[in-house]
């Protein structure tokens, strides 16, 4: 059986979601600076959360927690919670869509690029923090393919890496971020 890329590396998976009041921000009432701006917020907490806007203008509440999970109801008043508390004034809007997905952590936080076969990498690893490196990544290794010059990755490609107690940081991750939606905001006050 010829090894694919699944057998050349691991990370820890955790679920990160997204619930996006679909209503258009920058025509309403909101004339609230950040959004003027266009400003997007990320916290650096254990448990991230988030607040962007899309291109069309939708409010987007992100955090850590499983939608489809047995947390689901906890994580949808988290998110609830989080946008009175930090917007009052869109607080009672409808959330339209909620989606979720996983994201990849490594034990150190730093992306990692495992090259398996003649002309394949996986860069992965981003711990929620993606979408900017994701694309340089992606850039910088199809010059390395094409150029076939690895001094072009951004970091040293490596032909393996695992991840240790895999499970155990998922379940980790999944109780934690229950446990802190729970209480964070204080849904009583």
């Amino acid at each position: 059986m010829t090894p694919g890329p699944g057998d050349h590396f691991d990370f820890v998976r955790i679920h990160a979601d997204s619930k996006c009041d679909a209503y258009n921000l920058l025509t309403t009432q909101s004339e609230e600076e950040p959004f003027k701006m266009q400003i997007n917020s990320w916290d650096t907490g254990l448990i991230m959360s988030s607040f962007r806007l899309d291109r069309a203008g939708r409010m987007i509440v992100g955090g850590i927690g499983d939608l489809e999970g047995k947390a689901q109801p906890i994580h949808a008043a988290w998110a609830r919670r989080k946008l009175r508390r930090t917007f009052p004034e869109l607080g009672d809007l409808p959330f339209e869509h909620a989606w979720s997905g996983r994201i990849a952590m490594t034990h150190d936080h730093i992306p990692k690029i495992v090259r398996f076969g003649p002309d394949a990498y996986a860069c992965f690893g981003y711990s929620g923090r993606g979408i900017g490196p994701a694309t340089a990544f992606g850039m910088q290794a199809a010059i390395a393919l094409l150029e076939e010059n690895e001094d072009a990755l951004p970091v040293a490609a490596v032909d393996d890496h695992q991840e240790v107690f895999v499970s155990a940081k998922e379940a980790f991750f999944a109780t934690g971020s229950a446990l802190s939606h729970a209480v964070n905001p204080l849904p009583f006050r």
